[in-house]
């Protein structure tokens, strides 16, 4: 008894897998929902969008709020030394 239950859920994958792969799954839960009033057809609207989006260069410096950016013109770096002027 404790058995049947496995059995019955690897045959209902194999079952599902196999109807899958040799495209009979979606026309038959077509079938099935339109039966009982559930079928909507197949959107078919265009998902291209109507004009260009350019895409957004990764900039680390926009995800620091701008109070605390460093000063830019006062950071020179040489390798791994970094050296800070207090000057300005």
């Amino acid at each position: 008894m404790n058995l049947t239950w496995f059995y019955l859920h690897c045959f209902a994958a194999i079952a599902i897998l196999w109807a899958d792969a040799t495209d009979r799954l979606e026309p038959a839960l077509n079938k099935f929902e339109q039966s009982i009033g559930l079928y909507t057809p197949p959107d078919t609207i265009d998902d291209t969008p109507p004009f260009y989006i350019p895409p957004i260069e990764p900039d680390s410096i926009n995800m620091i709020p701008p109070l605390f950016w460093p000063p830019s013109e006062s950071i020179e770096s040489d390798s791994n030394m970094v050296r800070v002027d207090s000057d300005v």
